[in-house]
C-alpha cells in the first residue's frame, strides 16, 4: 500500500479519481459510484462496465497496481487536471475548468487563493463583554490569476517525506512517521463509499489503532479490530454540491447533515457534519495535533490524556483544533486555517522562520534554516492568526 506524505498540515478533502463524462464524484452517473446496489435491484452490466471499469482499468495491459491503466496522479489528472475532459473539478490547478472558479481545497500545482488580499473588518464592541468584534475575508483569485503552490500534499506516490505528528505521545523529540509516500487513492475511495468527497474513514497506512471488538466465541476474550475511523456524512443526492468558493475564510458546508441519520442540511448557525468531523479526520494521520480548549497552557499528554502523564516533547503546547461551527463565526478547526490540497500563500520575514516539527532551532525558537513553505495556510505570513485574534 502507498502511504502518506504531508508536506504541510492539513488533510486532503476534495480530490476524486478518474472517469469518463462530466460528472461529480458522487452523482448517480459518476464512475466513482459502486455498482453494488440494494438487494433485489437490477442495473445494466454493460453500462456499468463502460463508465466504471474501462475508464480506469485494463485487464491484461495495466501499467499500475490494481490494474490501473496509468499510475496516480496521472490517471486522476486525466479527468481532474489541466488537459482533462472528464470532470470540471481541476484539482491540479485548483479551479473549476468550466468557469475558472476557485476550488475550496486549493490545487496541487496552482491555487487561486487571494492570500495577499485577505482583509479584516472590526465591528462595534460587545456592550456586555467590551470585546471588539470582527470579520475576515480571503477572496478567491480570478480565472487566469492562479499562482504556483508554496506547499501541498505530495501525491506522486514516490517522493518520501514525514507524516507530521503521527504516532503516540513521545517524551523524546519525534516529529512523526518518516519516509512515507502519498497518492490520491490514499485518502479517497475511487469506487465511492457514501462519505463526503469519497473520503476513506481510515486513510491508507494512517496507523489508526486497533480497538476492542466482539468476544472470541471459543475463548470468550475480546478481539481487536481496526478502528472504524471517521466518516463524514455526505449531502443527500437532492442537494447540489458546491466545490468552489469566492471566500477562503468561509469554510462551512451547510449541505452536509450533522450525521448519517439526518437527511436534510442543518440550519444556519448549527454545526454541520463537515466541520464537526473535519479535524477528527485530519488527526487519523496527524494523531498528536488534535487539541481541545486550554491546550495553549496545558502540556500535551494526549487527546484524551494518556495514562501515566507522559508529555510530548515535540508537540508540547498546541492551538485548539477541535472547535465546531458556532453561528457562522470562525472556528479553531484544522480546516479553518489550512486548505487540503495546496496553497499559494507566501511566507516572508518572521513568518519564514517557523520550523518544521523536530528540526534544529535557534535559542529563540526560530528555524536555523528558514523555509518559505506555507504549510497549506490560507493567508500570507501566517495572517490566519490575525484573522481571528485582535492584536
Amino acid at each position: 500500500m502507498k502511504k502518506f506524505l504531508f508536506l504541510g498540515i492539513g488533510s486532503a478533502l476534495m480530490f476524486t479519481m478518474g472517469g469518463v463524462g462530466p460528472a461529480h464524484a458522487d452523482n448517480i452517473d459518476s464512475p466513482h459510484v459502486s455498482t453494488a446496489g440494494a438487494a433485489g435491484s437490477t442495473y445494466s452490466i454493460a453500462s456499468a462496465g463502460a463508465t466504471r471499469c474501462a475508464s480506469c482499468h485494463r485487464a491484461h495491459t495495466a501499467k499500475a497496481e490494481y490494474l490501473l491503466k496509468a499510475a496516480q496522479p496521472d490517471l486522476c489528472y486525466s479527468c481532474h487536471g489541466t488537459a482533462a475532459t472528464g470532470s470540471s473539478t481541476d484539482v491540479q490547478n485548483g479551479q473549476n475548468a468550466n468557469n475558472g472558479a476557485a476550488l475550496r481545497g486549493g490545487g496541487f500545482e496552482k491555487a487561486q487563493i487571494g492570500a495577499t488580499e485577505a482583509m479584516k473588518t472590526l465591528t462595534k464592541a460587545d456592550p456586555a463583554t467590551g470585546r471588539v468584534g470582527h470579520s475576515a475575508v480571503v477572496p478567491a483569485l480570478a480565472d487566469g490569476a492562479a499562482e504556483a503552490t508554496t506547499s501541498r500534499h505530495q501525491i506522486d506516490g514516490t517522493t518520501t517525506g514525514t507524516m507530521w505528528g503521527n504516532g503516540a505521545i513521545s517524551d523524546t523529540v519525534n516529529p512523526g512517521q518518516l519516509a512515507v509516500t502519498l497518492e490520491c487513492g490514499s485518502c479517497h475511495d475511487p469506487h465511492g463509499n457514501g462519505n463526503y468527497r469519497l473520503l476513506k474513514a481510515v486513510p491508507n497506512d494512517s496507523a489508526m489503532p486497533k480497538v476492542a471488538g466482539p468476544a472470541d466465541p471459543i475463548t470468550g476474550l475480546p478481539t481487536l479490530v481496526n478502528d472504524p475511523g471517521v466518516s463524514i456524512p455526505d449531502a443527500p443526492l437532492s442537494v447540489s454540491r458546491v466545490y468552489t468558493t469566492n471566500d477562503y475564510w468561509s469554510v462551512v458546508d451547510r449541505s452536509v447533515p450533522v450525521s448519517k441519520t439526518v437527511t436534510t442540511a442543518p440550519l444556519a448557525g448549527s454545526t454541520d457534519g463537515y466541520i464537526a468531523n473535519a479535524s477528527q479526520w485530519c488527526s487519523t494521520c496527524h494523531t498528536r495535533y488534535l487539541a481541545g480548549s486550554g491546550s495553549w497552557n496545558t502540556p500535551n499528554t494526549g487527546n484524551p490524556s494518556v495514562a501515566g502523564g507522559k508529555i510530548d516533547a515535540t508537540f508540547t503546547y498546541r492551538h485548539r483544533s477541535d472547535r465546531t461551527d458556532k453561528d457562522g463565526v470562525e472556528r479553531p478547526n484544522c480546516i479553518q486555517c489550512h486548505v487540503s490540497h495546496g496553497s499559494n500563500a507566501a511566507m516572508g520575514t518572521a513568518a519564514s522562520k517557523v520550523p518544521f516539527p523536530g528540526v534544529a532551532v535557534t535559542k529563540g525558537g526560530d528555524a536555523v534554516a528558514p523555509s518559505a513553505d506555507s504549510k497549506l495556510l490560507r493567508i500570507d505570513n501566517r495572517g490566519v492568526c490575525v484573522a481571528c485574534h485582535n492584536v
